[in-house]
């Protein structure tokens, strides 16, 4: 859902965000998609009051990424700390690989509500999605998987 495309101010759309923080510790931000881009979801809290990177996801519909991402964020919360280079497999279907995004800006919320007016880069980390089959979007097995999902960050090499 646009807020800014129901009328609302740039800034009463970063109120109810930080209010959202300040209520359950972190919020979920989601950039609708278009046919050169997936959608995009991430964090924006983890920073500030978990001392831990935001999390993003891309290709997934809104729902489905708040979900994943609001149960990450629950073992943050818990003391859980996620690092580049990661695989989790604990609560899905799929796995999935966390890569340090390397141009964390792109998150442009996170950017404005704890980037300190840009003194500050507010670091990120990508959620990587794998598919049904377990391959990530990097793998030439998975036709167009870079299509479905945009990556922020190098993968590390799979072990031969």
């Amino acid at each position: 859902m646009c807020l800014m495309c129901q009328g609302w101010t740039r800034e009463q759309v970063l109120e109810l965000y930080v209010e959202k923080i300040r209520n359950d510790g972190w919020t979920i931000v989601t950039v609708e998609g278009d046919r050169a881009r997936p959608p995009l979801s991430y964090t924006v809290g983890l920073t500030r009051f978990h001392d831990h990177p935001e999390l993003v996801m891309s290709g997934l519909t809104a729902e489905h990424a708040s979900k994943e991402l609001d149960e990450l964020a629950r073992h943050v919360e818990d003391g859980h700390r996620y690092s580049a280079g990661d695989v989790i497999m604990s609560f899905s279907p799929h796995r999935y690989s966390l890569l340090r995004v390397n141009d964390p800006r792109r998150l442009t919320i996170a950017q404005e509500v704890y980037g300190l007016g840009g003194a500050k880069i507010v670091p990120a980390l990508q959620v990587v999605w794998s598919n049904h089959d377990g391959q990530w979007p990097w793998d030439r097995a998975w036709h167009g998987g870079l299509k479905v999902q945009q990556v922020f960050g190098r993968p590390r090499p799979s072990p031969v």
